[in-house]
């Protein structure tokens, strides 16, 4: 595959045409391809399982290997699938390894609101949850529409007591209730609350950026974001990488290094990316561009229209991903990379669908994971799992270093030819 691609936007300087250059080191591998729409792949520290979210309402785990049969966690009774809704977020507590505990979040069947519980077992290392242990931590009203129901969860690193918690604008079109720049609102946000207590419930962490600010709710870290899908947070310097999907013509990704005291306002639904909203747009003080933005199929350059969130490579070393931040476009198909230049700004983008995808089967990218060693994956709503591997020719070499949840991968790709301009 050879191409050269325009870019969108970051911020308001245009980014010219980025040449693709160099062989890629990378290959994918498909390490599970029996699941039913996931949507999320996380797993404890320390811990050698991948624990995989179906959207139906199932937590799965593949060990040595294989997809075990009998499911983590069951929670398809309460959970509402239609459209956007379903199980859609799953974090471990950083010190799952003692004390067992873990966070799902999920739209309820009954009231359809988001819901975010926690549950503990008794024994971490168990392969099977005690559904009875539930305790509710918040729940969200929504709005009636299907869509823009985020889900994320996820610790920063070094932060085991607050939870960040992504949540969508609840839906339709042009966000019509004004979700994103309503302060008295949870949706449209990220949110951050303290739960490190025992009991139900939770506590406003101390130093959000809005406590105690009159007409604005404490739990918001940020605001103003449409449908954030698939955030994540640099394992290595706690950066934290916030993807937002697009209405009709910017997908954007936001950064904010370590120690940003939040309180952005990522402009929706005012703007969509860099631009006021076609349309019902306008401006607010205090606006934060996107790191990056690219347009949507049909216009120049246009790669996609719903990014898929990913992950800076902090995994044993695989030369050509080192440092990248991987993300993808579910209606393209598509996979991307970049990596941070000495600005700040993202240098070297190219186009890795090729070098993960091709063979795989893997179609309709929903979310990228990692494991406990920060090994990646990428997962397609057709129920393939992707695991990041070196390329063919590096194979024999690297096996030994890079068996996946303790079993041999079970199918690679063939060797690819080279990537240039």
């Amino acid at each position: 595959m050879r191409g050269r691609f325009v870019l969108a936007r970051w911020g308001a300087a245009m980014v010219l045409a980025v040449a693709m250059s160099g062989a890629h080191a990378l290959s994918g591998a498909v390490v599970a391809s029996d699941l039913s729409q996931p949507v999320y792949l996380t797993a404890p520290t320390g811990d050698n399982r991948l624990f995989v979210l179906e959207k139906g309402g199932l937590v799965k785990i593949i060990a040595n290997g294989q997809t075990l049969a009998t499911p983590f966690l069951d929670l398809s009774a309460k959970v509402d699938t239609a459209g956007e809704r379903g199980l859609l977020g799953l974090a471990f507590d950083p010190g799952y390894a003692s004390n067992g505990r873990f966070y799902v979040n999920y739209i309820d069947k009954t009231t359809l609101n988001t819901v975010v519980e926690r549950y503990t077992v008794a024994n971490p290392s168990s392969n099977v949850a005690n559904a009875g242990s539930a305790q509710s931590v918040i729940s969200i009203p929504q709005e009636p529409y299907g869509n823009h129901k985020a889900g994320w969860l996820a610790f920063r690193p070094g932060d085991n007591q607050n939870l960040y918690i992504a949540t969508g604008d609840g839906g339709d079109a042009n966000d019509p209730h004004g979700n994103g720049q309503n302060r008295n609102s949870l949706l449209g946000k990220v949110l951050r609350i303290d739960v490190s207590g025992a009991g139900a419930g939770y506590s406003v962490a101390t130093d959000n950026p809005f406590v105690d600010q009159a007409g604005t709710r404490p739990e918001i870290w940020a605001l103003g974001v449409r449908n954030p899908w698939r955030n994540s947070f640099d394992r290595q310097t706690g950066d934290f990488w916030i993807a937002d999907v697009g209405q009709d013509v910017f997908e954007e990704i936001n950064l904010e290094k370590a120690g940003d005291p939040g309180g952005h306002n990522y402009g929706w639904r005012l703007r969509e990316g860099s631009i006021a909203t076609p349309g019902v747009g306008g401006e607010a003080p205090g606006l934060t561009d996107p790191l990056f933005e690219y347009a949507h199929l049909g216009a120049p350059g246009g790669l996609g229209n719903s990014i898929t969130g990913g992950y800076v490579y902090r995994g044993p070393s695989i030369g050509d991903a080192d440092r990248r931040y991987f993300f993808a476009d579910f209606v393209s198909d598509r996979v991307f990379s970049f990596y941070l230049g000495a600005d700040g700004k993202p240098v070297d983008w190219r186009d890795d669908t090729s070098a993960l995808l091709a063979g795989t089967g893997l179609s309709g990218p929903t979310t990228f994971g990692e494991d406990y060693l920060g090994r990646l994956y990428v997962l397609g709503i057709n129920g393939v799992v992707v695991a990041m591997v070196p390329e063919a020719e590096a194979w024999a070499s690297a096996l030994a270093g890079l068996l996946i949840v303790g079993g041999v991968l079970r199918r690679r790709t063939t060797r690819l030819p080279s990537v240039s301009s």
